[in-house]
Formats: C-alpha cells, structure tokens, sequence
C-alpha cells in the first residue's frame, strides 16, 4: 500500500491586495481552489470549496473516489449559490477547482478552471489536467500554437468554475507509482514560470523545500497573482500505517463506508452554510484564505518585489532638528506648537547690555531665524505645486484611461433579461458613484450576426442575452478582460460564434432537434 507525504504553500504575490486562493494537503485529499470575484467574494467561494472538501480526508476504501469529489464539489457550488442569493453584492464571484482524492493505489481528480494539476514521474513533468480556458480550446481546435498561449490577449478567459450556476468537471482516474511527486498549483505560478523551470524546481530537496522555491521563482517573476502550491510524495506505507488505514476504513465494509462519507458530507455541508468552523484532519496543511490572517512573509530581493514594497510602505520623513555644534549639542530647538526653530538661551548672552558686542551678536541672531524661514518657506511651496502638477496629472490620466477603457457586462436588474452590453469605464464605485456608463447594447440578427447598437437593438435583430450561449459558456462572460474597443468587439464576435443556434419548431415526434430554448437552442422573436 502506498501513502502521501505533503506541504503545501501560498502567497498573495507582488501586485495583489488579499490572497483568494485557499489549498488543502492532507493524508487522503489534495485540493486548490482560486476565487474569483473581487470584493473578497473569490476568497469566500474558494473556502466555500475547500471547506465542504474537506469532509473526504479519510480513507475510501472501496468508495466511488469519482463520485464523492464530483458530489461534495456540487455541493459547494450550490452552497456558493445560495451566499449569492443572500448577498446579491457579491454576483460574479466563484472559484476554480483541482482536486485529488487519494486511495492508497490510485487518485481520483476532480477539475474544472486553470489551476493544475502536475505530475513528476521518472524526472519528467506531465500536466494531468487540461485548462478549462478560451485559448486552451484555441489550442485544441488547431487555431493557437502552445507558445503563444502565454502572450494571448484572452488568456485569462475561463469557461468552467465553480460560480453558483450548473457546471460539468472533468472527472478520473490514474494510478499512482512510488516516487511520483504530485503538484498543484494556481495560474500564479503557471502563469509567469515555465514548465521547464517548474520540473527543475520539483526534482531536488524536500516538498518543504521546493513548495518554498516555487513560490520564490513566481515571485521572482513579477509575481501577478496570487501563488498558491500543493506538494505530495507518494512512498510506500510501512505494516503499521497500512493496518491504521484499514482500520479507519470501519472494518472494509463497503456500506458502511458510504455512510460514513455520507455524515462527513452533510457535516461539512451543515458548517459551511452555518460558517462553523469544520473537523479537520489533524494532519493536514490549509493555506491561502482558508487558512486566516497569517503574517506576510519577506519576499525575495528582486526588482518587482522592491517595486511593489515601494506601493505599500509609506515613507516616514524625519524632523528638522538643525546642525548641531562641534560638542554634538543642537544649535536650534523645535517648539512644541510645530514654530519655527528658536536659538536656546545661553547664561554668557544673559550678561551683554546694550551697545556692546552682545547686541551685534542678537542681530546676527535675528537674521539667522529669518534665513531658516526662507529655507523652511520655499520648499514648501515648491512641493505644493509638485503634489497640484501630479494631482492634475493624474486626473487627465485617469480621465483618459476612464474614456478609453471598456468591459463586456451582463444587465443586472431584478426585472431586465441579462442582455450583454459594452460598457464604457471600470467596473467600480466611488462614494458609491460609478466610474462607467452604457456605451452599446450587442444585438443578434436572426441568423447569429453579431450588431451593436447605441441603446436599443434595431428592427431585424434582438437583443444578446446569457439565454443566447449554452450553459457551459455563460460563466465565462463575467470574466472577460477589459481593454480597447477593439478588444472588447473581438470578444463580443466570439461570443456570438458560439451563440445557440435558433430553435425551430417540431413536425413530427421524432424531430426533437433544436425544441428547448436556453438548452440547445435560443429563441428568434
């Protein structure tokens, strides 16, 4: 029988303000989730996930490896569902899914979005799972060389996650070798390290070590995203550890172990609808969101890590205190009202009367402040108009990019009918003022053309709606990137290609074809 050694990592990287990864390593599950989302709704849904997987951490026995993940991750997509329902602000948010159940002989993988899951079997890489993404489907189609994935304007495009809505994910099965090293990771790490560079990375040290390295290299790399890393050794078990795990299996009986898997799911169920806090496996590792606030660690010295040190920490200016004298003593002092600086009375200038030197010494007192208040005063000035002339910069910057910027976005209203649009802007509120406006409404003609229109589809077309793409298609369109009109154009004309084609009514009972609106078919006013 064979076991699992693992370590697990994560970090929210150079560029990001919270980590919406959560990860789980334990004795019989690995599982990564990446939210999505923004207003830490990605955080929420990846926990969601990991927290209803985590009821499957025991040994399977002879249980259906296959139809657990596929049902608990259901599960936590239904639980995401109804966190939506309850919290409507947070519409959009969702999560990628890797996971792997582990039996003692093989694992069983349950995947949907661009997480990955790697292989390292006689010193050389495999990706076990295929990215759920628009380029990935390019590539599979012949239309996109491998190489170019990377630098794709549409590389972040995912068709499947986890968003609350019906989603299928890719389920199966491998056998597993001693030796094989397992890696899960985010498109954190993917991204911005070659496969080359992960496969060095992943052939020497401990999984301690090399979850560590792995991290660094992402970080390295200009660290984009949150990176997130899940480790796993496969070894040969000892006697003892392999009698344990019989042991917990109740007895190898089949019947009883699905109504243990059945209690652990509707426990994990329960807690994450009542946000308790689940039982955990005391052996396992939980990272990223799941795992709380934990300190941020030191990132490596490269040049987008000091770049992205300089964005967060403020810097603190020191203040004037004024040269001091040959023994070390200040020659000025500051008062304690914030005035200008004073020079300190000494006992020898007590003793001066009027007309002597000392008088001559009080004028040159005098026009000693006077020069400190010129030095004082211009600067001042000078950084007035420095912080007017970046202000000002930044506002004609920002009004351009604001012009310039447009985004693909779905209607929302309680009473319209999810009909896709171009918006003109970003996707977000200032004093709850938003930085955007309609720009076009995407119209379809009868035979699928796509037409924009200013504000309401003209005759001979209807509007573009969620309805018009199949179900697998429709999470996607919340994820689209912003960009130029150009861009934006593009993405609407390939939505259009993969529209439904339109229905048309049945002649005799066997032509079902094309009968069920928003399933196989979109509806033709």
């Amino acid at each position: 029988m064979l076991k699992l050694n693992f370590a697990a990592a994560s970090d929210r990287g150079l560029v990001r303000g919270n980590n919406e990864d959560s990860a789980y390593a334990g004795p019989y599950l690995l599982a990564l989730a990446d939210g999505m989302g923004g207003h830490a709704a990605g955080e929420v849904a990846s926990q969601l996930m990991i927290t209803h997987l985590m009821g499957l951490d025991k040994f399977p026995g002879d249980n259906d490896m296959l139809a657990l993940l596929g049902t608990v991750s259901t599960e936590a997509n239904w639980s995401i569902s109804e966190h939506i329902k309850k919290n409507p602000e947070t519409d959009g948010m969702g999560t990628t899914l890797t996971s792997m159940m582990f039996n003692g002989s093989q694992f069983a993988v349950c995947h949907a979005g661009d997480s990955r899951g790697y292989l390292l079997r006689d010193k050389k890489l495999q990706q076990v799972t295929k990215d759920d993404t628009y380029v990935q489907s390019l590539v599979d189609e012949g239309k996109l060389d491998p190489e170019d994935v990377t630098s794709h304007p549409q590389k972040s495009l995912i068709l499947k996650a986890y968003n609350g809505r019906d989603v299928q994910p890719t389920l199966f099965l491998f056998d597993a070798q001693p030796g094989d090293r397992i890696l899960l990771c985010s498109d954190g790490l993917s991204d911005p390290v070659t496969a080359s560079t992960i496969e060095s990375a992943l052939l020497t040290g401990s999984l301690e070590e090399v979850a560590t390295r792995l991290v660094e290299l992402a970080l390295r790399s200009g660290g984009p995203d949150n990176v997130t890393i899940v480790l796993a050794d496969v070894v040969e078990a000892t006697e003892d550890e392999a009698a344990a795990a019989q042991v917990s299996n109740i007895a190898g009986a089949n019947d009883a172990d699905t109504a243990q898997f059945a209690a652990a799911q509707d426990e994990a169920k329960d807690e994450a609808q009542n946000e308790k806090s689940p039982v955990i496996n005391p052996e396992a590792i939980m990272v990223g969101a799941i795992a709380g606030e934990v300190p941020e660690p030191t990132h490596p010295d490269s040049a987008a890590s000091r770049a992205a040190a300089l964005n967060r920490r403020p810097q603190v200016i020191e203040p004037y205190t004024g040269p001091t004298t040959a023994k070390g003593a200040p020659r000025t002092t500051v008062s304690p009202t914030g005035g200008h600086p004073t020079n300190p009375v000494d006992d020898a200038d007590t003793e001066g009367t009027a007309g002597t030197g000392d008088s001559a010494g009080a004028d040159s007192s005098d026009e000693e402040p006077r020069r400190r208040r010129k030095f004082f005063g211009w600067p001042l000035i000078v950084s007035i108009v420095v912080i007017i002339a970046i202000v000002a910069g930044v506002w004609m910057v920002g009004k351009n990019y604001l012009s310039n910027n447009y985004y693909v976005a779905v209607e929302t209203a309680d009473d319209a009918d999810q009909d896709i649009r171009i918006m003109q802007g970003i996707d977000m509120e200032v004093f709850n003022n938003g930085l955007n406006q309609p720009y076009q409404v995407a119209c379809l003609r009868e035979e699928g053309a796509l037409q924009l229109a200013a504000t309401s589809c003209p005759s001979g077309t209807q509007a573009f709606s969620l309805d018009d793409l199949p179900p697998s298609e429709r999470s996607a369109v919340g994820n689209l990137q912003s960009g130029s009109y150009d861009e934006v154009q593009s993405q609407l004309t390939q939505l259009s290609e993969r529209a439904l084609p339109k229905c048309r009514e049945s002649t005799t009972d066997k032509d079902k074809f094309r009968s069920n609106p928003g399933v196989d078919c979109r509806e033709v006013n």
